[in-house]
């Protein structure tokens, strides 16, 4: 048996599909993908990783996830992260693993988030 990952989930708030957009479209840049249409009334996007999906899915009651995280993988940690602090995200570097340049930050929702880079 093999376990690959097909897709994570972060959850939203209701009606937070236009500022998923602007940050995970606009600012990270992913290439939303069309959610089938048996779940399209739950509200919510999708989102195409290398190899996997992003879920966002509409949760109520809405609260952050402080801890638990995603992490992403990217080969422009430099070049993301000045994206993000220019639009205003606060982002903490963390150097404790070596051979990974990392940060986290928060979505606009204030979920938590990983991006680093191998080096």
């Amino acid at each position: 048996m093999t376990l690959a990952l097909d897709h994570i989930q972060i959850a939203i708030p209701k009606g937070g599909e236009d500022q998923c957009r602007a940050f995970w479209g606009e600012l990270v840049g992913l290439c939303e993908i069309p959610k089938p249409k048996t779940l399209q009334a739950r509200g919510g996007l999708w989102y195409a990783l290398a190899g996997a999906e992003l879920h966002l899915g509409v949760e109520e009651p809405f609260a952050p996830a402080l801890k638990a995280h995603p992490g992403f993988r990217t080969t422009d940690i430099a070049a993301l992260a000045a994206r993000l602090e220019t639009a205003g995200h606060a982002l903490t570097w963390d150097t404790t693993i070596k051979g990974r340049e990392r940060f986290f930050t928060k979505d606009p929702f204030g979920n938590r988030l990983e991006f680093l880079q191998e080096n």
